[in-house]
């Protein structure tokens, strides 16, 4: 939920453990609907990075609601529960902090 860019082998790797079929259906779907954009990686002409656009940004307050609904109904990795922890502290906050993390590295990459 940080500001960062990832490559679809970044995707791979988490904790999700998502299917490369659905990954890459999923990506899809996200770039054509405008949340995420996609990029020539500066160090790799094979690799692409994604990265969240402003109608991607505009998402995190809902994100934030279902993170804490997510804490009440599920069982989440010590990664969630971070992010939870650091929400309830400040909610107003952790989404102006992550909002404008993620507008500088759109600025930085874009």
């Amino acid at each position: 939920m940080y500001a960062r860019q990832c490559t679809y082998s970044d995707f791979l790797k988490s904790e999700e453990k998502i299917a490369t079929n659905i990954l890459a259906s999923r990506l899809e779907m996200l770039e054509s609907t405008g949340l995420i954009s996609k990029s020539q990686h500066p160090d790799s002409k094979a690799k692409v990075l994604y990265r969240l656009t402003q109608k991607g940004i505009d998402l995190l307050p809902t994100l934030t609601e279902i993170y804490l609904w997510g804490d009440k109904y599920f069982a989440l990795t010590n990664h969630h529960k971070a992010v939870v922890k650091d929400i309830k502290k400040d909610k107003e906050g952790f989404i102006r902090k992550v909002t404008d993390k993620l507008r500088k590295s759109m600025r930085l990459s874009g």
